[in-house]
C-alpha cells in the first residue's frame, strides 16, 4: 500500500509518499516547486489552483483562499480572529455553512463552500501524485489538533469530492512527531515538545515515545492563531498610517487587498533577515468617503 500524506496547511500544501522507510518529497507539476499555495481561481471556463491561479488576471473577488479557516464553520459571525474587512473575497452564510460569493449581485452569482475550494486543491495532488507513482494512492490528510469533529467531517467532504480515498485524519503535530522520529530513530522514552506556528494555526504538543509508539501527553493550540494574523495585524498599521495622511481614503476595492496582503506578507518574511522594511503598494481604485 503507498500512502499520500496531504499536509493540509493554510497557505500551502505538501505532498510526502511513505514507501516503506523511505520519506520522500516530492515536487509539484508547477515548475518543479515544492509546495502549492492553497488559491483556487475561478474563472469564467476554468478552476485554476496554486500559482497559476495568481499569476493569471482573475479578478481578486474570485481568487479564494482561508478554505482551512472556513471549513467547518456554520456561521461568519462564530469565526474567531476573522478581519472579513481584509478579505478581496466576499463571504456569505448558506444552508448553515460559512463560504465564499462569487460575482456578487451578478447574473452568475454562486455560493461555494469551502471543502468544495479545498476539493480543488486536493484533486491536484491527487494527480501530482498518481501521474509520479503511475497508480492509485491512498490519503492520510493532516488537520489542526484543534478542530472540531464538524471541520473533520467538512475535510472528509472535500477528499470525498476530490475522488480521493481517505485513510486517516492525522492532527498535525502528531505527523510532524512522526516524521521527526522517522528521521531521527528517537530512544525508548524520549519526550518531544512540539510547537507548530502556521500560516492559520498553532499547536502545542507534548509526545513521549513508549514502546516504539508515540503516545500524546498534553495538547492545546488555537487554530485561529497564525502567521496570517501577524499579515492582518500589519496591513491594519499599514491602513492607518495611510489614513493618517489622507483621511478620505477607503481601502474597500478587493484589488487593492490583495496586493496590500501580498506585500504585507512579503516584508514581514525579509524581516527574519533584516531589521526594517518599508511596504509600498500601488492603490487600485482607493474609494473616497
Amino acid at each position: 500500500m503507498i500512502n499520500l500524506f496531504q499536509f493540509h496547511a493554510t497557505m500551502v500544501r505538501i505532498i510526502f509518499i511513505c514507501r516503506t522507510k523511505i520519506i520522500k518529497k516530492l515536487n509539484s507539476i508547477f515548475s518543479g516547486q515544492t509546495t502549492i499555495p492553497s488559491i483556487v481561481g475561478y474563472c469564467e471556463d476554468a478552476i485554476l489552483v496554486g500559482s497559476i491561479a495568481a499569476s493569471v488576471g482573475i479578478q481578486s473577488e474570485n481568487m479564494l483562499h482561508d478554505s482551512k479557516r472556513l471549513i467547518g464553520w456554520e456561521f461568519l459571525y462564530d469565526l474567531p480572529n476573522a478581519n472579513p474587512e481584509l478579505w478581496s473575497f466576499k463571504v456569505d452564510t448558506k444552508d448553515n455553512s460559512a463560504g465564499y460569493i462569487l460575482n456578487k449581485r451578478q447574473e452568475n452569482e454562486k455560493f461555494v463552500k469551502p471543502e468544495e475550494v479545498s476539493a480543488e486543491i486536493l484533486k491536484i495532488l491527487k494527480t501530482t501524485a498518481e501521474t509520479y507513482l503511475k497508480k492509485e494512492v491512498a490519503a492520510v490528510i493532516t488537520v489542526p489538533a484543534q478542530f472540531s469533529d464538524k471541520q473533520r467531517d467538512a475535510t472528509k467532504r472535500a477528499a470525498d469530492l476530490a475522488g480521493l480515498k481517505l485513510i486517516h485524519i492525522l492532527e498535525e503535530p502528531i505527523a510532524s512527531a512522526l516524521a521527526y522520529n522517522q528521521k531521527m530513530e528517537l530512544e525508548e522514552n524520549s519526550k518531544l515538545l512540539i510547537v507548530d506556528f502556521g500560516g492559520g494555526t498553532l499547536d502545542i504538543t507534548i509526545i513521549e515515545t513508549i514502546d516504539r509508539f508515540l503516545k500524546v501527553k498534553a495538547l492545546t493550540g488555537d487554530q485561529h492563531l497564525g502567521g496570517q494574523d501577524i499579515d492582518d495585524r500589519i496591513m491594519k498599521y499599514v491602513i492607518s498610517e495611510h489614513l493618517k495622511k489622507s483621511p478620505g481614503h477607503n481601502f474597500r476595492d478587493p484589488r487593492t487587498l490583495r496586493l496590500l496582503r501580498t506585500a504585507c506578507r512579503k516584508r514581514k518574511e525579509a524581516l527574519a533577515n533584516t531589521n526594517s522594511v518599508n511596504i509600498m503598494v500601488k492603490l487600485v481604485n482607493c474609494i473616497k468617503n
